[in-house]
C-alpha cells in the first residue's frame, strides 16, 4: 500500500469516526475533503478544524477511530452493516415524514 492510500484510508476511518461521535458538520466536511484530495492545504484544513473539537469529543472521536481501525485492519475494507439492510416496507410511510430520515 502506497504512503498517499495509507494516508487516503487513515483520513477516512478519521472522518467516519468524526461522523459517528460528532456529527457532520464543519469538521468532518473538513476531513473528508481533506480524503479525497490529499492536498496540503486541505489537509492543514482538516487539522485546524479539528482541533478545534473539546478534548472530550477528541477523546470520543480517538476510541471510535481506533476502533474504525482495528475494523479495517482485521477484515479489510469496511461497510457498516445496517447500511446493506433493505428497508422494511411497512415502515415507508414513516421515513417518508421524518424530517431526520427522509424529505420531510
Amino acid at each position: 500500500m502506497s504512503e498517499m492510500s495509507i494516508e487516503k484510508v487513515a483520513l477516512g476511518i478519521l472522518a467516519d469516526a468524526v461522523d459517528r461521535t460528532v456529527g457532520t458538520g464543519f469538521v468532518h466536511a473538513a476531513i473528508t475533503r481533506a480524503a479525497s484530495t490529499l492536498e496540503s492545504t486541505d489537509v492543514s484544513q482538516a487539522d485546524r478544524a479539528f482541533r478545534m473539537l473539546n478534548p472530550r469529543e477528541c477523546k470520543k472521536v480517538r476510541d471510535t477511530a481506533i476502533e474504525n481501525a482495528e475494523l479495517y485492519r482485521d477484515f479489510g475494507d469496511y461497510s457498516d452493516p445496517i447500511d446493506e439492510l433493505s428497508p422494511d416496507p411497512r415502515l415507508k410511510d414513516i421515513r417518508a415524514k421524518s424530517a431526520k430520515l427522509g424529505s420531510g
